[in-house]
């Protein structure tokens, strides 16, 4: 398959507000030659009067699901299997834009300088006007749907969504793509990226279809979408089919039968949606012929360039050979170095819409940013993500908690001591059975998604609170700041709230650091929920929803409530905190629990010194002064000591066996130097670590890779025959 691609210029900058700059004289020209088709004695139906202008609450955005690293290959490898895909038939919106479309009878192409595809016949001019009824310009609001070129089919489908106006990143766009542009468009995650190239591809193939009643023929999508992933891919195909049901929208991916999507692009689709490696697939097959195919958008186009898509998507542009391709790019974040590159896959000068900023990247302003220290291997931090869902995800709020790993996610959706149901999302799990588990979420049948990337660029729900079990990194150890931002920006969508919370431990402060600084958003650095704290959030909650019963409940419930006050001798607050005790599950006081490692069992100590302590040693030596002897040998009764930012000491965790020992001297007028920590206070800074050097130093004598005798942290290892050095890793 030749791969046939024009080479462009750099995308030229253009701000929204330069894009919307034309949209009222292009209006005005409108109604000009609305009316002189009027007085041409046209049939016409009356306007409607324009809508209010409405945020919408339900847009879904351009929810791309991002693979991680670790699992495309799952999702490449996947797109080479056999797929299930099923024609849909959504989607139109019938623009009033001029046809376009080389090879036309030049009857058809009348109205093209104005915008509108006359064919000269009363009937297609009677259908024209249906697609302008209702679309006068509103001057009180440009973003609302009278103010752009869409037709009483999808004005009608976008109002039943209760729709009223669009997001700044579809007005942005809607003229440019519209009229025939290339472009490169980003906005932040959950602002309607993907209606912003869905609506005008489909005004401008209902234009198509009336000019070429014939449309669509057998293997000839007029439209393609390329997503990175199967969940994208379906959101994708959705919102065609959400807004254009006179349209047949095919969605195509590996991990089902073919036979079906073989079957259906015989019968003819629209709109054909898929990842590259199954459309590759099936244009190999001759299944698919893209010759004929007019609008190109490559939704998450970072993404599959990322991940190893670009020849994919070479070599499936390189089949889209009509002279009037058209072909758009979208997503939340676009390094620089994606907008050196995407030129090459459009065939003119692409424009550019960038409602994001400056930055390379940057997360939602709509989320709370949260960082929590969790030290201790992943699979420790069942607890810490117990206590996280409870504090900020409310009594029934959607979670996901993203894993690195699918071993992560197996093994935290299965762990005992998860008190939530949890199921997993990842590459490795049926094609089937991922439908099952996201329409089961997205219904509310379980509360805890937890899922590797698959799930960062894709599901179009509301969800409450976002979780990761540490900071994204790549393979190579580098911090990937683009998905932590489509990460983060799967709550706080469609201008609601939400919140993201990112566990890290103390060698992993350094990876949130740095995405603060690229991602430009700032991170409220908190302390571990203690068991106390989430006691206290769990009974207001409970008392909200106490003060929330209706009063013709509460009748049912008054004689119970007599008893319960008589049993506690009339004492109201007693009798009340006892029922809210036992409404948030809780009949005894809560487990002593580390503030420095969340362990059970274990309770955070504070020794204030009158001097600057130089390390932790200064700390031991008092605290074997004071403590039974044989209490600090070892590392169960005494550990993970710390030391405090101002130099004058540390806090460390002791076992709670120990503490009856210790009462007299905590207790002690004289002890003026020893505490229980309340709160953890800033510690000292982790220095960069030494560990083993790069080169191990073999079975050298004093020369290793580290501080030996005389040589240097980076020196090799000698030849001698004792161990190698530590060196600095």
């Amino acid at each position: 398959m030749a791969s046939r691609i024009k080479r462009s210029r750099p995308a030229e900058w253009l701000s929204a507000a330069d894009s919307a700059k034309n949209l009222n004289a292009r209006k005005a020209k409108t109604l000009v030659l609305s009316n002189v088709k009027r007085a041409k004695g046209s049939r016409r139906p009356a306007r409607e009067p324009s809508p209010e202008p409405v945020v919408e609450d339900d847009e879904d955005e351009d929810s791309s699901d991002g693979i991680d690293e670790d699992e495309s290959d799952d999702e490449e490898s996947g797109d080479d299997e056999d797929g299930d895909g099923s024609a849909k038939d959504e989607d139109g919106e019938s623009d009033d834009e001029e046809s376009e479309e080389d090879g036309e009878d030049d009857d058809e192409e009348e109205g093209e300088d104005s915008g509108d595809c006359e064919s000269g016949e009363d009937e297609e001019d009677e259908g024209e006007d249906e697609s302008r009824a209702g679309s006068t310009p509103d001057p009180k609001d440009k973003l609302a749907l009278g103010n752009f070129r869409l037709s009483v089919l999808t004005l009608d489908a976008l109002r039943e969504r209760g729709v009223m106006a669009l997001f700044p990143i579809q007005a942005a766009t809607f003229d440019l793509i519209y009229d025939g542009n290339d472009l490169i468009g980003r906005a932040h995650t959950g602002q309607g990226k993907t209606l912003a190239f869905a609506l005008p591809v489909i005004e401008r193939i209902m234009i198509l279809k009336k000019a070429d009643r014939l449309l669509p023929r057998p293997k000839q999508p007029l439209a393609l979408v390329m997503t990175p992933t199967r969940e994208l891919a379906h959101q994708v195909a959705r919102e065609f089919e959400g807004v254009a049901k006179q349209l047949r929208v095919l969605c195509v991916y590996g991990g089902a039968p073919i036979h079906a999507q073989i079957s259906s692009l015989l019968t003819g689709v629209e709109v054909l949606v898929g990842t590259p490696g199954r459309i590759k697939d099936h244009a190999e097959r001759g299944t698919v012929q893209l010759a004929a195919t007019r609008f190109v958008t490559l939704d998450e186009a970072d993404q599959m360039l990322d991940m190893g898509f670009a020849d994919d998507m070479s070599t499936i542009l390189g089949e889209c050979t009509h002279s009037d391709r058209q072909t758009c790019l979208f997503s939340a974040t676009l390094p620089s170095w994606v907008r050196q590159v995407a030129p090459g896959y459009m065939t003119s000068e692409p424009k550019l819409i960038d409602l994001v900023g400056d930055s390379d990247v940057k997360a939602s302003s709509q989320v709370r940013h949260l960082a929590i220290p969790a030290p201790g291997p992943v699979k420790e931090r069942v607890s810490s993500i117990n206590d996280v869902i409870a504090m900020y995800g409310g009594q029934s709020g959607r979670v996901i908690v993203f894993c690195s790993t699918k071993a992560e996610c197996d093994e935290l959706s299965t762990a005992e001591t998860l008190r939530f149901e949890a199921k997993p999302l990842h590459g490795d799990i049926p094609q089937a059975m991922r439908e099952k588990t996201i329409a089961a979420f997205r219904n509310g049948r379980f509360r805890v998604l937890v899922a590797t990337d698959v799930a960062a660029r894709g599901l179009d729900m509301i969800v409450d609170l976002v979780m990761q079990n540490k900071p994204p990194v790549r393979k190579s150890g580098t911090v990937d700041t683009e998905t932590y931002v489509h990460r983060s920006g799967r709550t706080g969508r469609a201008g609601r709230k939400g919140v993201c919370v990112t566990l890290f431990g103390p060698r992993e402060r350094h990876s949130l650091e740095e995405i603060e600084r690229y991602a430009k958003n700032q991170f409220e650095w908190l302390q571990a929920p203690s068991p106390r704290s989430l006691l206290f959030t769990a009974a207001d909650t409970a008392a909200q929803d106490a003060a929330a019963v209706c009063d013709e409940v509460m009748p049912f419930f008054t004689k119970a409530a007599q008893a319960l006050l008589d049993s506690r001798d009339g004492d109201a607050i007693a009798a009340l905190s006892s029922a809210l005790a036992l409404a948030t599950g809780t009949s005894a006081p809560p487990a002593e629990r580390s503030l420095l490692t969340q362990l059970e069992g274990y309770i955070t100590l504070q020794a204030t010194m009158r001097q600057q302590v130089g390390g932790p040693s200064y700390v031991w030596g008092a605290l074997r002064r004071v403590l039974p002897s044989g209490a600090c040998e070892g590392t169960d009764n005494v550990r993970s000591m710390k030391l405090t930012a101002d130099g004058y000491g540390a806090v460390f965790d002791i076992k709670e066996g120990l503490m009856e020992e210790m009462h007299d001297l905590l207790e002690s007028e004289r002890n003026d130097w020893l505490s229980v920590c309340k709160e953890v206070p800033p510690l000292k800074a982790p220095e960069r670590e030494w560990g083993k050097g790069s080169s191990k130093g073999g079975k050298g004598g004093k020369g290793g890779s580290s501080f030996g005798r005389g040589a240097s942290p980076f020196s090799p290892g000698g030849r001698g025959g004792g161990k190698g050095g530590r060196g600095y890793g």
